[in-house]
């Protein structure tokens, strides 16, 4: 076992931050990662991209502004309000620790270099704990850590303790570099990422086995595969013109699930590849019951439900998402049903080179339906009007439009390729991250009033600013969204706040204007809230080149 230190991450950081080109930061990162001991690759891919865990493990470390402040007070020596200040004056919390460590208080009789596995084992460590005195054994991991760092190299463990680390190194960026590093296909690791969801896992291979291995790479129960995702159209006419006859499936309103199975052991993932098994037992339940193959890995649309089958609001779904604790208790108030669509990994072989027709026919083999646990409904026709009436069916039920998905087609994972479209009625919206916000005025002086938006760069990584969101907005929506994001506020400065990019929202606008007031050179016009994406996170969220599209497309009309 290799024991590199983190100062030589930290030099790596400081290169990128000085730039912003994609090309050469790749370059840097290449030359890094080919120079890297093969063990450390999965933590220095998580690392560079800001993360502690892969996205799909359920280890979280929960670290807030205010603990991260008592730490630095800790061992720099100045009392919590000196580290506010210093806070508020750099307006960012890891430049504000480089400068108060510069002479610490605490330090070890023998002192140590700091190195990659010891940052690792500790945030690991940190993430494992809860209950009573779970706060107090936190700070202790945090203040090892900066009781060992160097004032720099304390800057950058401050930015990923608090998920605040955002560099520019997107997945295409450590996909290239990557590529680069060892000489490989870069498309070959964007394929093994999309069926093992981890890049590190994916950098090891590709330096041991080179495209060889890249090319077995495998899914596996499990582990989350990367979903395939839709494009939309206007109209039933529009679809039907892309591939005919077609398979026409409900759009239900709720959120893409993930089941895998492996003898008695069932796991949920959603889209943004997060477990929620235990949020969802009584799915769990069904699914071990109903999936008769012994390995499988089927997709479908959770939805909560109440009469006639109808959908409840999203945001109740939601609830049961975000729900830790007393389970039992919420699943009785908002039950659920799930209808499944796809299998694309039975019994130990994968499905996703098969027609769609092919995988469909299986899922129906391997599934026994019961009142929760549904197939999801469907018709095939290449007829308008047969269609015309689905959709409306489906629309009467409350639910989005309609799927339409291509017989022949095979399942790309990771990708929004011409397979499946969707069909709904109501204007195209755009899933945003929430990077800010500011404190209102008057009655809604206690509120969070008002919130930043950003939009993904999907060449960079970068949240680009893309307009402001205020309006619309009952008294109690203001309060529940002050909630949801008191434990997400980084830093302030008077009435501004400066919000970990962890919210993603889905907004409805007027239109999109140029703008140099905003990063991304555009502007909405008129934003309002329609929903929070609980089952989307920041990688999930609309890129640049959405925006573009959208805009141009409207342009046309």
């Amino acid at each position: 076992m290799t024991n590199m230190e983190f100062s030589e991450l930290t030099a790596v950081y400081q290169k990128l931050e000085e730039i912003s080109g994609r090309i050469e930061m790749t370059s840097i990162i290449s030359d890094f990662l080919g120079s890297a001991p093969d063990d450390e690759l999965p933590t220095l891919i998580l690392f560079l991209q800001g993360r502690a865990f892969p996205p799909w493990s359920d280890k979280e470390l929960g670290i807030g502004g205010k603990l991260m402040i008592k730490a630095i007070s800790n061992i720099s020596g100045f009392p919590d309000e000196k580290v506010v200040d210093k806070v508020r004056e750099k307006g960012d919390t890891g430049l504000a620790a480089e400068e108060l460590l510069v002479n610490k208080t605490q330090t070890t009789l023998f002192k140590e270099k700091l190195t990659l596995q010891k940052v690792s084992d500790n945030l690991n460590k940190l993430a494992g704990l809860t209950g009573k005195g779970a706060q107090d054994k936190k700070i202790s991991y945090i203040n090892e850590l900066l009781s060992f760092a160097s004032p720099v190299e304390s800057r950058y463990l401050v930015k990923i303790i608090l998920e605040e680390l955002r560099l520019g190194v997107g997945r295409g960026v450590v996909r290239d570099a990557i590529a680069g590093a060892f000489e490989v296909d870069a498309a070959l690791v964007d394929r093994a990422y999309s069926l093992t969801s981890d890049l590190g896992e994916v950098a090891r291979t590709a330096k041991k086995e080179g495209n060889a291995g890249l090319e077995k790479a495998e899914m596996k129960t499990g582990v989350p595969v990367e979903v395939m995702l839709a494009q939309k159209v206007g109209s039933i006419e529009e679809a039907l013109e892309k591939f005919s006859p077609a398979s026409f499936e409900v759009k239900y309103d709720g959120a893409r699930i993930q089941i895998h199975k492996e003898g008695d052991r069932i796991t949920l993932f959603t889209r943004r590849l997060e477990s929620v098994t235990k949020q969802f037992p009584e799915i769990v339940e069904e699914a071990r019951e109903n999936i008769t193959a012994k390995s499988a890995i089927v997709e479908g649309e959770l939805v909560a439900i109440q009469d006639g089958r109808h959908p409840r609001p999203f945001q109740d779904l939601s609830r049961r998402i975000k729900r830790k604790y007393n389970i039992d208790e919420i699943s009785q108030k908002i039950p659920v049903e799930i209808n499944l669509f796809d299998a694309i990994y039975v019994e130990g072989k994968s499905k996703i080179d098969a027609a769609f027709k092919d995988r469909r026919e299986i899922l129906e083999k391997i599934v026994s339906p019961t009142e929760k646990f549904r197939i999801a409904d469907d018709l095939i026709t290449e007829d308008v009007k047969e269609a015309g009436k689905f959709y409306q069916k489906a629309l009467d039920l409350g639910h989005e439009g309609v799927m339409v998905k291509n017989l022949d087609a095979p399942y790309q994972p990771g990708s929004r390729v011409g397979h499946m479209y969707k069909v709904k009625p109501i204007m195209e919206t755009l899933d945003l991250v929430l990077v800010g916000a500011t404190w209102g005025e008057g009655r809604r002086a206690n509120w969070l009033a008002s919130y930043l938006l950003a939009v993904l760069d999907p060449d960079s990584g970068q949240l680009l600013t893309i307009g402001r969101m205020g309006t619309g907005f009952t008294d109690e929506e203001f309060k529940s969204m002050t909630e949801l994001l008191k434990e997400q506020v980084l830093e302030e400065a008077g009435k501004e706040v400066k919000l970990r990019p962890s919210v993603v929202v889905e907004v409805a606008y007027e239109e999109i204007q140029k703008s140099p007031t905003y990063e991304s050179g555009y502007a909405l016009r008129f934003p309002r809230l329609v929903r929070i994406r609980e089952d989307k996170g920041v990688d999930d969220a609309d890129t640049l080149t959405r925006v573009e599209e959208i805009l141009g497309s409207r342009k046309g009309q």
